[in-house]
Order: C-alpha cells, then structure tokens, then sequence
C-alpha cells in the first residue's frame, strides 16, 4: 500500500467533510477509495434508515449490492454481525465463511467473494452501520491495512456526525434516509449516462457531481433530472 495513495484518498474524503459535502457523495468516494487502496473485490456502506433498519448507502461494484441486500432478506451475513455486535468481523476463507453464514456464503460465492472484513460505524458511542470489504482471494489484511481501513469506517462516521452541524434543524436520521433514498436514482443516473457517452461509471458520477457543484443543487436532484429526461424526453416544439 503506497502512502502517496493513501494520502491523496484522504485529502479526496476530508475536501467533501470540509465542504459540508452530502452523505450520497461521501459515502460513494469512501467506497470507491477502500476498493483501491485495500484490494477488495467490492465494497458496501450500510447505515440506519429513519426507523433504525439497516440499508445500504453505497456499493462499488454496483453488482454487490444484490449481496449486501441479501444479507438484510436472509438477516445474515458480517455487516449485519458487525453493525450488531459492535467489533470488527473478519473471516478470510470461503470455508469459514460458508461455517458462519450459510445462506450468505451460497451467493457470495455466485459472485466469487470468499473472504470478508467488516467494521463498524460508530457515532455517539454505538454501532449505527458497517464498512463492509469482500475479496476474491482468501487471505488476513495487515496491521497497516486494517489501520487503513478503520480510518475509512471513521471518515464515515465523522460525516453522518457531522450532519448535525449543518442540518438546520434536520433530523440526521431524516438527511440519511434521504441519502439513502436518493442510491437507486444515482445509480441509474450513472448507468444512463456511462451508455450515452460510453464513459465508466465513474466519469458519469464525477460529470454528475460537477453539475451539481456548478448548479448548487444536490446531488440526488441532478441524477434525478437524468433519469426524468429518459423516462420523459422533452417533446419538441412544433
């Protein structure tokens, strides 16, 4: 793990902190970072919805959210271990994987995940999701990785927290629940625009994040706009 990587995926987390960023976009660069720098095969934010259920926030690939959604149907599998326990769950072989969680491990392995870490989000003293790290290698993290990746779950954690400050008046859990409702809309937005313009899904979402900076609006609004502009293609004048 080269420190220059892990330096430049800070100062990437703590310039959204810094701007008072929304959760939506924190959490998809914070997904997007671990996958880099800790090797992992996928990587998954879950945190509370408003009625406390946990749900997920963000997937990189966006294929693992079939498992993590999985996880909350069969109510097993390690994110719903850590969120619930409060410590960090790591098991790093298929076999051990498929002793502790059995219907989990069936469709991890569908999608070649044999070996998962996850950690806890805290905020207030208590658990209130999971940083969720699957690999297609079996195998332990090291010391400096694990170091690496509870830094992650913190940036997390400091940036639901930090909706207190700015919320106005707002609930957290309400902004989560907006984030959280706003996912499936930014994924689609990124998918339609990685076809039009043949562009990974990453370029979609940084052309995304752009416009909404340049317009001043949420993130979740912007995507939305694509999606409507499908679903309702403007009608020309005649």
């Amino acid at each position: 793990m080269r420190a220059d990587a892990v330096a430049a995926a800070v100062n990437d987390i703590a310039q959204v902190l810094a701007e008072h960023g929304e959760p939506l976009e924190l959490a998809h660069r914070l997904v997007g970072h671990c996958a880099e720098l800790l090797s992992a095969h996928a990587v998954g934010l879950m945190v509370e919805d408003a009625r406390g259920d946990l749900q997920l926030l963000a997937s990189n690939p966006l294929q693992l959210s079939v498992v993590e959604l999985f996880q909350l149907q069969v109510d097993e599998g390690p994110c719903l271990e850590a969120y619930r326990s409060g410590a960090v769950v790591s098991v790093p072989t298929a076999a051990g994987i498929a002793e502790r969680w059995p219907r989990f491990s069936r469709v991890a392995a569908e999608v070649g995940i044999v070996a998962v870490h996850a950690l806890p989000v805290h905020r207030g003293g208590r658990a209130i999701g999971a940083l969720n790290l699957f690999r297609d290698h079996e195998g332990t993290y090291s010391a400096v990785e694990l170091d690496v990746a509870q830094a992650m779950a913190s940036f997390g954690a400091v940036g639901i927290t930090q909706l207190e400050h700015v919320a106005e008046g707002v609930r957290v859990q309400a902004q989560l629940q907006e984030a959280l409702d706003g996912r499936v809309v930014l994924e689609q937005a990124k998918g339609i625009l990685a076809q039009r313009f043949r562009i990974h899904p990453d370029e979609a979402f940084a052309r995304l994040r752009s416009q909404a900076r340049t317009e001043r609006r949420k993130l979740r609004d912007v995507a939305q706009a694509v999606v409507d502009e499908l679903v309702s293609p403007a009608v020309p004048e005649r």
